[in-house]
């Protein structure tokens, strides 16, 4: 398979991420959460809460090592010390153009967007369940895998409107790591199966 992004060591992040399908798999998951957490970054910057700031450019400096975009990994890490050792002014400098260099790898991630998988089993309330409580055993573990598997699994499904928009909230929270979140809309689904 050949991928070529500007930035990314294919090599490393396939070894960081343990195969090339899961690094594709990344590869979706970073597409989707770099709007959300670049914006977010802003916001903590912006009410000076460098505590949350600091929190979230680690999470950062992590997806940027499992996607093998180590020179953003470096300046995320940068961020980060910058945080611990509350260096307000140096981080207000820094942190545009390395959320312009975060963001500039949306296009280039794209292609490896998937939409999502059309939905094909019909929908049966005790599978869906087990996988519901799958998840949630696996964001206690903090097990990625896991919740991955659970959430591509719940994918598959038919569903009414109303838990359809729900599922998609929640594989949404699952990308985004945003487990609290996550564990209280999936007993929510479960309490109305």
């Amino acid at each position: 398979m050949n991928i070529n992004i500007p930035g990314i060591d294919i090599q490393q992040a396939i070894k960081n991420s343990g195969s090339t399908e899961l690094f594709l798999e990344l590869l979706n998951d970073v597409y989707k959460l770099i709007d959300d957490k670049s914006n977010q970054v802003e916001a903590y910057l912006n009410e000076k809460d460098i505590s949350n700031y600091t929190v979230l450019v680690h999470s950062l400096k992590t997806t940027c090592q499992m996607i093998g975009a180590m020179e953003l990994r470096e300046q995320f890490y940068n961020l980060e010390m910058l945080g611990k050792e509350n260096q307000l002014e140096q981080i207000e400098k820094l942190t545009p153009a390395v959320l312009n260099s975060f963001r500039s790898l949306k296009p280039y991630l794209a292609p490896y967007a998937s939409e999502s998988k059309e939905a094909i089993l019909a929908f049966d309330r005790n599978e869906v369940s087990e996988y519901l409580q799958n998840l949630i055993s696996a964001m206690n573990d903090f097990s990625l895998d896991k919740a991955e598997d659970a959430i591509n699994a719940l994918r598959t499904y038919n569903y009414e409107d109303s838990i359809a928009i729900k599922i998609k909230e929640l594989e949404s929270l699952v990308s985004n790591l945003d487990y609290d979140e996550a564990k209280e809309l999936t007993e929510e689904i479960l309490r109305q199966l």
